[in-house]
C-alpha cells in the first residue's frame, strides 16, 4: 500500500480540492451545495456545505481579511503575545504532522475544527456551529486572530466567516501549517 507520507499528502490534496470545489460551486440561496469528486483510484469523495452568506456581511459589502506568511505570523505570535493562533485542522491532522510551537505567554494556541467528515462520508463546514464554538472561546470581536489550516485553503473560508461575524482583527495563514514547517519554524506535538 501507499506510504504514510503519500497518504497524508493525498488527504491534504483531497481536502484542498474539496474546499476549492465548494468555493466555486456553493450557491447563495442558503441551500447546501453538494459536490462529488471521483479520484483516479476509483474512490468517490463528496462534500456538502451549509451556510448562505457567501462571504458577504449584512450590509452586502464583502470585506477582505489579510493573508500573511508563516514568517510574518511567527513574529506577531512571538513578539507581542496579543495574537491567538486558531488552528482549524482536525485533531488527526495535528497528531500526524504537529502544531505550531508557541510560548506559554500571550493568547496562545486554540483548535476549533472547521471542515468535518459527517456520517454520510461528506466533508462539511457548518459555519454557524463553528462560529458559535469560536465565539465561546473568543467573545471579544476585537481579539487578534491568526487562522491557520494545513495549506491555506480552509483558513480563507474560516477567516471570511469571522469577518462576516464582526471580528475586526483577522489574519489568515496563507501558506498554512505546511508553510510553517517549510520555513523551519518551531513545531510541537499535540
Amino acid at each position: 500500500g501507499p506510504s504514510a507520507a503519500a497518504t497524508c499528502v493525498g488527504a491534504v490534496l483531497l481536502t484542498i480540492s474539496l474546499v476549492l470545489i465548494h468555493s466555486w460551486t456553493h450557491n447563495c440561496t442558503g441551500a447546501p451545495a453538494l459536490v462529488g469528486l471521483k479520484l483516479a483510484d476509483g474512490h468517490q469523495h463528496s462534500m456538502k456545505s451549509s451556510g448562505s452568506n457567501c462571504g458577504r456581511s449584512q450590509s452586502g459589502i464583502r470585506r477582505k481579511f489579510t493573508s500573511i506568511s508563516s514568517l510574518d505570523a511567527v513574529g506577531m505570535l512571538l513578539e507581542t503575545g496579543e495574537w491567538a493562533y486558531l488552528d482549524i485542522r482536525r485533531r488527526d491532522e495535528q497528531h500526524a504532522v504537529g502544531i505550531p510551537a508557541l510560548p506559554d505567554y500571550g493568547e496562545g494556541f486554540h483548535t476549533v475544527t472547521s471542515h468535518k467528515p459527517s456520517f454520510d462520508g461528506y466533508m462539511t463546514f457548518d459555519s454557524d456551529a463553528w462560529l458559535d464554538e469560536v465565539q465561546r472561546i473568543f467573545p471579544d470581536l476585537q481579539q487578534k486572530l491568526i487562522v491557520g489550516c494545513a495549506a491555506g485553503v480552509r483558513s480563507k473560508v474560516a477567516a471570511q466567516v469571522l469577518e462576516d461575524a464582526g471580528y475586526t482583527e483577522v489574519m489568515e495563514l496563507d501558506d498554512g501549517f505546511y508553510g510553517w514547517c517549510e520555513s523551519g519554524l518551531p513545531v510541537a506535538r499535540p
